[in-house]
């Protein structure tokens, strides 16, 4: 461990977060994080919206109350003595977030590397979560996340090795639904089961001489208490970087030990704090890829270069048939080599056609693809989605979705990260199942099944789920 001492006066103390428990992929339990200060951002109490505008109250459940302004809230995050934990990944925005933690306070600070991917043993057979004969980048990631560390002051570190939990919890899972033609995210998954769930429960006790425990990460999010204490998950200061998308299935007691530094800062401002103090890994490039990036071939022993496409490398691990691309009227216009090697929204390359054409469906039934002509045809525009359920991040519904409620609440909605959230009205689907009907105020582009629905209410995540099946404009039209 490494004790660094604080540039700043300690801030009040707050309760213990709650202990961890046990997370699995069915029950995934909830309760309270905060967020501190450092020398470098200007942090202090719980914001209320990137622009400084209020959240609205629910008004009609004071256990689900999220006005911050009602009442002053504690500060946020790691006090003097606490253990906190930040995982670098060799980017600037982990590197940056170590920084932070080091000016802080006096904490019980350490890295980790969470490693995801491993490459081919020597036999060449394939292993678990194995990054195949080109490997992954992990090796350089790990040599750049030592030269952070020993830049600030030969910080501890230690790699740990996930690739098998990885493999089984998250990248098995997506396999399952590319193959049923579905449009996975593993992004979220990875959050919910690995980063922060195996990856916090091997690094979080739950009691170590009364000490509380943090996981700092690198995320672009915040999280602010309720009135009763619990946590909140806020969107960042930086909306064009804000990752909140990525976290809305991580469940509250896994936020009452998360910590994002870079909450109030801009992606900007992150990069001239990494210049200023001469960090290794200032002038690196930002990855934009899926977290595991590893590649092999379809034998299992030849590597596939990681430029020739997400569709290349799945095919390491998926076969399946090829099959028609159809227009909107059944007519055969071009093949594909397989469901899972276009998405929904993606362009389609149709020979001789006159104007672009972009995927609006999969037939999965047929093995059949349906593409049209213009992004904005109305079989590409989604009207409403439906979904099983939905994993609040408070393991309850809003109050007007509970039993006696009004029955529908409206709230913000993304499928995608970075997208512009539109609002929508959730409702119960009728017959008193649990799924729900999510209706757009105005048509949302390229909506796929399997792909992740965020909701928010103003700032303010309240979860996510797995889209199960979407009504186009084109839908109402013909009907």
């Amino acid at each position: 461990m490494v004790r660094i001492r604080a540039r700043l006066p300690r801030l009040g103390g707050v309760a213990a977060p709650p202990p961890l428990r046990a997370l699995s992929t069915t029950s995934r339990t909830a309760t309270a994080t905060n967020y501190g200060s450092s020398s470098l951002t200007a942090t202090g109490h719980a914001r209320s919206g990137s622009q400084g505008t209020p959240l609205p109250p629910f008004r009609s459940s004071r256990h689900y109350s999220a006005s911050p302004n009602d009442v002053r809230l504690p500060p946020h995050g790691p006090q003097k003595g606490d253990r906190v934990t930040v995982a670098l990944s060799g980017g600037v925005d982990s590197s940056v977030t170590a920084l932070l933690l080091a000016q802080a306070s006096h904490y019980d600070l350490h890295a980790v590397f969470m490693r995801n991917w491993n490459e081919l043993d020597e036999s060449g057979t394939m292993q678990p979560g194995s990054g195949g004969a080109t490997g992954c980048t992990w090796q350089r990631d790990w040599h750049d996340v030592q030269a952070v560390c020993r830049h600030l002051g030969n910080m501890p570190v230690s790699m740990v090795d996930l690739s098998r939990e990885y493999w089984t919890q998250v990248f098995e899972p997506a396999l399952d639904e590319w193959r049923q033609g579905t449009t996975p995210n593993p992004d979220v998954s990875c959050n919910r089961e690995i980063k922060f769930g195996a990856l916090m429960e091997r690094l979080l006790p739950e009691r170590e001489k009364g000490r509380k425990s943090w996981l700092a990460t690198g995320h672009y999010a915040h999280v602010a208490w309720s009135e009763q204490g619990r946590p909140m998950l806020m969107r960042a200061k930086d909306r064009t970087k804000d990752q909140t998308y990525y976290l809305s299935s991580v469940a509250e007691d896994r936020l009452a030990h998360a910590h994002f530094p870079l909450a109030h800062l801009l992606k900007s401002q992150v990069r001239e704090l990494a210049k200023k103090h001469s960090l290794p890994t200032a002038e690196r490039r930002e990855s934009m890829g899926i977290c595991f990036v590893g590649t092999r071939g379809s034998d299992g022993s030849k590597g596939i270069s990681n430029t020739q496409g997400f569709s290349t490398f799945l095919n390491g691990y998926i076969t399946s048939p090829p099959g028609e691309i159809v227009d909107e009227h059944a007519q055969v216009v071009a093949t594909h080599r397989g469901l899972h090697t276009l998405t929904v929204g993606q362009g389609a390359r149709i020979r001789g056609a006159t104007s672009k054409y972009y995927v609006a469906k999969k037939d999965i039934a047929n093995n059949r693809i349906v593409a049209v002509q213009g992004k904005q045809h109305p079989m590409l525009l989604c009207r409403r989605l439906y979904v099983r359920e939905i994993e609040w991040i408070w393991r309850e519904p809003p109050p007007e979705l509970k039993e006696g409620g009004a029955g529908k609440v409206t709230l913000l909605a993304q499928v995608r990260h970075r997208q512009v959230e539109t609002e929508c009205i959730v409702s119960r689907a009728k017959g008193g199942g649990s799924g729900y009907v999510v209706e757009f105020a105005e048509p949302v582009l390229a909506v796929a099944p399997g792909q992740v629905l965020g909701l928010w209410r103003g700032e303010w995540c309240l979860g996510s789920a797995v889209i199960q099946c979407v009504d186009t404009v084109y839908d109402d039209q013909t009907r």
